[in-house]
Order: structure tokens, then C-alpha cells, then sequence
């Protein structure tokens, strides 16, 4: 019996992809200028003191909710959204004082399980905390401070060695990269850095090169910032390049993101009392300086930074807190530089701002942004929108993380006149303290669909799909592996299934590619389903898939 399996280097194996599409609401204002509106009332309204905020759909119903750390405390808080954009205390989470006064927070599912949990980090005394999503609305803490005694700036996921479980990495005087064991626990990972590279304040994973692998970038105070180069083996080189070599300011927060939509990350780093920093990546592994961008020439006590296309023309915009000081806002201008808007948007003039995040709270394909006050009151921004179109992608990991942390997807479409791609990476948290929608968002202006949508998944998958149509949720899910063995002559297969670890699978079988009959079931119970015993083959040629119930 012949069984049909996908050829050697081919990344798309045997197995149903199932997409869910989810229409949005129409945006209802025209135009290419956008506003924001600040909420004025309700439980978001009226909170204080955040670091930071990090966006998730923890209860799984399709809109996100925020978390928000705070300092000095007395406690972070969690805020549900009722799906129509109006955040509410989640005062039954389970999570009360147990955050302590935290500074930085993410959004990740560490155990897989599909549901998302949250770590913290507590600057100061106190241990950084991981608060692990039970399913039912509630959160339950892990023990034994799992990912580091605490003194943690900024704190970030990021699966680094692509096991297909997320990692952790703390800045801090105490921080470090801690490595997921897939079993629940964590394990410091204190040779994956070099010696004397402490006292980290902002950090942030990103594929700067494409490799598959996620590299690290942190910041530092008046030392030289730093960058790791992932070598794909569980250890890390330190990048000289001369971009990097000098830092004289307090520099804080820091972002990738793809300004210029030529398919690899840049980066911005925010910096105290000082100009900031943006690096344009030469697609070669180096960075140079960019110094006569607007982004560079103003100074300000900037702390957080988060990119998105708030406006949905095809390029991504930067947002950056300050501390004690008018917040920037720039515009991209298509052509590789930035606009400051200083009027209609949400430039604050006072505040100790320190974390910003953007995520689409009232699902109209524009993306809202909230920023943290760590002296006063936190602000959310509504979007008001325009005529430009959108698409926004889900990704759900199989054989890769579950939350797809590191997953990149990549869009093409023809926006007036001209096709142009588009890239986002799924990120872990990165900016200060923050972290954005999980859900990539994507401007297509006045494309009325894209013509690729493509994914790329830390495995080494590679999903893609064509002419999809604007203005709609569209969800991925990342297949399973579909592994063939004959024992031996004339015997019946032996079939595996990786990934999806505890969901259900239906086995199929066809002759012709057209016909399909289930055969066989079953639970992804370990990470690893077995079918054996399977029926004989009617034909020379058979094929065999697993399709996810």
C-alpha cells in the first residue's frame, strides 16, 4: 500500500485546515483622517496607577479584555469586555492582592491547554508571579515563584527554542530567561547570556532575520543596549554591530515592527530626557541608525512604545508614552518616514505615563489604545475609524505554541494601485510592560480583499490562502503533524499526529482525494495520538488525514 505523504522540505502536511471567518461590524465614519475618543466613565475610566496593559481574549469570546499592572500596587486588575467594548472589573478572577505591585504583564499559554494565562513582574520586594487561566474564569497562582525572585522591569514570552512551549524572559537586576519544561514548571536558563549583561529595563523577542528563530533585544541605562542573535540551538551570540555600541541615555521601552513593510523588523527604543532611537534593518543582520526621522528629533522622558496602523492605510504607525510630559504619536508617511500629530489624537500633556498598548476593543477593525498612568488616571482611546479597510488574523498554534507567540503573517494586497506586502509577528509583550492584541491587524486602505494571506508558524509551517475578502476576523489554525509508518510488508500503517495537545481529531481515508471515510478518533491526550489496527487499503494508492473536531 502507497501512502501518499507530503515530499521532502514540503511544509504543509496532510490535514484540514479549518478557518473560521467572523464578520465585524461596518466602520461608520469616512474619510482617511481618523479620531480618538477618550472613555470618561465606567470601572476603566476610573482607574489609577497602571505600568502597564497587556490585551487578550482570556474567556474565549472574541473580544479582548485588558489586563493592567500596577505600582506600587496595592494589586494589578483584570478587565472583562462585555463584546461591545465596555470593559468591566473581573472582581471574581481569583486575582485580588495576589499580584503584589507589579510592573510588567503578558499574555501567554503556557501549558497549552487553550486557554491564555498571564505572567507578571514585581519590581521591588515580592516574587514575579504566574497566574495560570483555570478554563472557568478564574485564574489560580502557580507556587514557587517559577520565573525569577522578582526586581523585574519589563517581562515577555517567547518560545526559544521552538519546542512549541513558551519561555520567559525577565529585565531586571534579577531577571533572566527562564525555559518552559512542558510540564508546568520553569527552569533558569542562567549560561544563555553573557556575564555582566544585568541591569535590563525593556525587552522584546523578535525574528530579526528571518531564521525562524526569535532573537532578543533589551534596553539598558547608560550602557550599551543590547541584541542576541538566536543561534537555534538553546544559546545566544551577542551582537556587536556598531548601531548598538553607544547608549548614554535611560533608555526604556522598545518595539519591532516592520515600518517599512520590506518583510523584516525594525526598531525603536524610548529613551529618557534624550532623542529615541529607531533602527532600520538591512536585511543582512545589521541595523543602522535612522537619524533624521521625526521619531529621533524630538526629546521627551518616553518610556512605552507599541506600533500599529491605526489608521489603516498599510503601514504601521508608533505610539510612545512619556513620563511627565506630552505623549508622541507619529503617522507614517508611506515613504520610510513620520509625521508628528500633535492635534485630534491622543497626545497627552500630563501624566506619569509609562506603558501603551494597542488592541481592537469594540471589534471594528481599528485598533484602540490604552495608556498606563502610573501617577493618575489611565487613559482609553477609542478609535474612531475611516472609510480604509482591514483585516485582522487570528492564529491558533497546533504543533507550535498555542497563543502562536513568534508566528509571522504576511499579507499582500493592492492598495491604490500597488501590491504591497505587509508583515506582522505575533509578540509576546515588548514596549514596557505591555503588550498588544494578540490578533494581527492589517490596513488594506481601499484593497477590498488580499490577495495572499500568508502564515508562518514556529514550527516550520507554512499555511496560505488567497483572495480574501476585507473587512472580517479571519482565524488560522496551525495543523497538526500527520506521520505515517509501515512496520513492515503487507501490514497495516501506524499513524501519528503531533501537536494539539487535547483536542479531538477524526481520522479520514480516501482513494481518490475525493471521497472521505472516518475510520478512526480520538483525544491528543500527551501531545503525541497513536492509530494503529487501521484498515486495509481497496487500492494501490491511499491517503490518510486528520481533520480537528
Amino acid at each position: 500500500m502507497n501512502l501518499l505523504l507530503p515530499r521532502s522540505g514540503d511544509r504543509t502536511p496532510l490535514l484540514l485546515l479549518a478557518v473560521a471567518l467572523i464578520t465585524a461590524q461596518p466602520v461608520a465614519a469616512a474619510g482617511a483622517e481618523v479620531t480618538f475618543t477618550r472613555i470618561s466613565s465606567g470601572p476603566i475610566a476610573a482607574s489609577s496607577g497602571g505600568t502597564g496593559g497587556a490585551w487578550g481574549d482570556f474567556n474565549h469570546t472574541g473580544s479582548v479584555d485588558l489586563f493592567i499592572s500596577s505600582y506600587p500596587g496595592p494589586s494589578s486588575v483584570l478587565y472583562t469586555n462585555n463584546g461591545k467594548g465596555v470593559l468591566a472589573v473581573a472582581s471574581a478572577a481569583g486575582l485580588d492582592a495576589s499580584t503584589g505591585s507589579s510592573w510588567g504583564c503578558a499574555w501567554g499559554d503556557f501549558d497549552n491547554d487553550g486557554n491564555l494565562d498571564v505572567i507578571g513582574s514585581v519590581y521591588g520586594s515580592g516574587a514575579n508571579y504566574l497566574l495560570r487561566n483555570t478554563g472557568h474564569g478564574t485564574f489560580a497562582k502557580i507556587a514557587g515563584a517559577p520565573i525569577g525572585p522578582g526586581s523585574g522591569n519589563n517581562i515577555i514570552w517567547g518560545d526559544y527554542d521552538n519546542d512549541g512551549f513558551i519561555d520567559a524572559f525577565c529585565a531586571g537586576s534579577n531577571g533572566g530567561l527562564f525555559r518552559n519544561n512542558g510540564q508546568g514548571g520553569f527552569t533558569a536558563q542562567p549560561s544563555a547570556f553573557a556575564k555582566g549583561d544585568s541591569g535590563t529595563q525593556g525587552a522584546t523577542w523578535g525574528d530579526y532575520d528571518n531564521d525562524g528563530f526569535l532573537d532578543l533585544f533589551t534596553t539598558r541605562v547608560n550602557q550599551p543596549n543590547l541584541l542576541y542573535h538566536n543561534n537555534g540551538n538553546g544559546t545566544f551570540t551577542k551582537i556587536t554591530n556598531a548601531a548598538f555600541a553607544a547608549n548614554s541615555s535611560i533608555s526604556q521601552g522598545c518595539s519591532w515592527g516592520d515600518y517599512d513593510n520590506d518583510g523584516y523588523l525594525d526598531l525603536v527604543v524610548c529613551n529618557v530626557g534624550a532623542n529615541n532611537y529607531l533602527y532600520h534593518n538591512n536585511r543582512d543582520g545589521t541595523f543602522s541608525k535612522v537619524v533624521n526621522s521625526a521619531i529621533t528629533t524630538v526629546t521627551a522622558n518616553s518610556s512605552g512604545s507599541a506600533w500599529a496602523d491605526y489608521d489603516n492605510d498599510g503601514y504601521l504607525d508608533l505610539f510612545i508614552a512619556a513620563r511627565g510630559g506630552a505623549c508622541l504619536l507619529f503617522h507614517n508617511n508611506g515613504d520610510g518616514t513620520f509625521t508628528r500629530v500633535t492635534t485630534g489624537h491622543p497626545v497627552l500633556v500630563s501624566g506619569t505615563w509609562t506603558g501603551a498598548a494597542w488592541g481592537d476593543v469594540n471589534n471594528d477593525g481599528f485598533p484602540d489604545l490604552f495608556v498606563a498612568n502610573q501617577g493618575g488616571a489611565n487613559a482609553l482611546y477609542l478609535n474612531g475609524g475611516n472609510s480604509n479597510n482591514w483585516l485582522t488574523v487570528q492564529c491558533l498554534g497546533r504543533v507550535s505554541n498555542r497563543a502562536a507567540i513568534g508566528a509571522k503573517v504576511r499579507v499582500q494586497a493592492v492598495i491604490s494601485g500597488q501590491a504591497r506586502w505587509q508583515m506582522r509577528e505575533i509578540s509576546g509583550g515588548g514596549g514596557l510592560a505591555s503588550q498588544n492584541d494578540l490578533r494581527a491587524q492589517f490596513g488594506l486602505g481601499d484593497a477590498t480583499n488580499a490577495q495572499v494571506v500568508r502564515v508562518e508558524w514556529p514550527s516550520g509551517i507554512t499555511q496560505e490562502f488567497t483572495n480574501v475578502v476585507a473587512r472580517q476576523f479571519l482565524t488560522v489554525k496551525e495543523p497538526s503533524r500527520l506521520k505515517a509508518e509501515m512496520p513492515s510488508a503487507g501490514s497495516s500503517p501506524r499513524l501519528t499526529l503531533t501537536g494539539g495537545q487535547g483536542l479531538a481529531y477524526q481520522l479520514e481515508i480516501s482513494n481518490d482525494l475525493s471521497t472521505w471515510t472516518p475510520v478512526a478518533t480520538g483525544t491528543n491526550q500527551t501531545g503525541a495520538l497513536l492509530w494503529t489496527n487501521l484498515p486495509p487499503a481497496q487500492s494501490s494508492s491511499v491517503t490518510f488525514r486528520a481533520k480537528e473536531l
